[in-house]
């Protein structure tokens, strides 16, 4: 089960949660005309009198939350000091303690905002520039914005009320998730759909990346569930972010909305091989490999072992049907972090048993 999708609708507040793709993007388009990025020496920064500004270079800039942040880290100086001492304190504070090593900096700016700072080997991907390349590639070739499968009525209402898809924006970072169209159907796997996540920071806040995967349902609160081959890329935004934004668009440009031949191959090949040879106690040898070669305690194999066979799994000790059994577990741990261990369990025993 993955679970980024789920945590972004909870944490973020409405403003950050889009309605559609055309309105993200649009948001994300404006922002990027807006900004320009300004270079300075580390002797140049100065902080006013008034604690809410900074003189970067021949440029004044209004402090935000993030900025303040980033420049209190780099100086050294908790921001909740900060935060409690006057304005005019916190300027000489900040203009005593801030390291003058001669390094070039580069800020950027929203209008006469400060939104970050950042080194001189940063290097920067624009949210808009990272869309336009979804609008292109991945939309264009069947994907849609991620809304409730399961678990909602026929508009995909999520567990907050609205309809809108997993796209979500701040001024410090994106995350999306987009699947694919079509009703997967009864393709023998349980009706299984293609999955799209995609991050990015523009100010360094978290690392550009993409995932993708194959799953069966996404509930009202945003949960993948049941979710296979789960290839992620992710870089911090140093010289590296290049080519994981060249395989981005390379992954996009030959993506396909429907599941290969080749993907049903490795399924299939996961129905066709038994998890243990045929045997007396076919349920207890599991058991035993569970705990021995994966670490699974007995009670939780016993527990997979069982689930395997609902109704919605294959109901056999294929490699499919225990992988299946694994992320059917999942679904009990009420914590994301338990979740996500199961999910990992369940990705280890498909990669080593193919």
């Amino acid at each position: 089960m993955l679970t980024e999708a789920s945590t972004n609708l909870f944490a973020r507040p409405p403003e950050e949660h889009f309605r559609s793709f055309e309105a993200i993007q649009s948001d994300a388009s404006a922002q990027r005309d807006r900004c320009t990025e300004l270079d300075a020496k580390d002797t140049s920064i100065l902080f006013s009198e008034s604690g809410d500004e900074v003189h970067f270079g021949d440029h004044t800039l209004r402090l935000t939350p993030y900025a303040l942040a980033q420049l209190a880290a780099m100086a050294k100086v908790p921001l909740p000091v900060l935060e409690r001492i006057t304005p005019e304190t916190r300027a000489k504070v900040l203009n005593q303690t801030f390291p003058r090593n001669k390094r070039w900096k580069c800020a950027l700016a929203d209008g006469d905002q400060l939104r970050a700072i950042t080194s001189d080997r940063y290097e920067r991907v624009f949210d808009a520039d990272v869309l336009e390349e979804v609008n292109r590639w991945l939309l264009g070739s069947g994907f849609i914005p991620a809304v409730p499968t399961i678990n909602t009525d026929e508009h995909g209402t999520n567990v907050m009320g609205n309809t809108k898809p997993a796209l979500f924006r701040s001024d410090r970072d994106m995350f999306s998730f987009f699947y694919s169209d079509e009703d997967p159907g009864d393709d023998g796997f349980g009706g299984l759909r293609k999955g799209v996540f995609v991050f990015n920071s523009e100010v360094g806040y978290k690392s550009f990346g993409f995932s993708t995967f194959v799953f069966r349902e996404c509930c009202s609160n945003m949960l993948v569930w049941d979710a296979s081959d789960i290839r992620t890329r992710r870089a911090r935004h140093t010289g590296r972010v290049k080519h994981v934004v060249r395989e981005f668009h390379e992954d996009l440009v030959r993506i396909s909305a429907e599941i290969t031949d080749r993907e049903y191959e490795v399924f299939a090949k996961a129905k066709e091989t038994r998890f243990v040879p045929h045997g007396t106690d076919e349920h207890a040898d599991v058991i035993k490999r569970l705990n021995k070669e994966f670490k699974v305690s007995e009670a939780d194999a016993r527990e997979i072992v069982e689930l395997a066979y609902l109704e919605e799994n294959p109901g056999d000790v294929s490699v499919w049907g225990i992988v299946q059994g694994i992320t059917s577990s999942a679904k009990a741990h009420r914590y994301a972090e338990d979740r996500t261990r199961v999910g990992a369990l369940a990705g280890r025993v498909l990669a080593r048993m193919l």
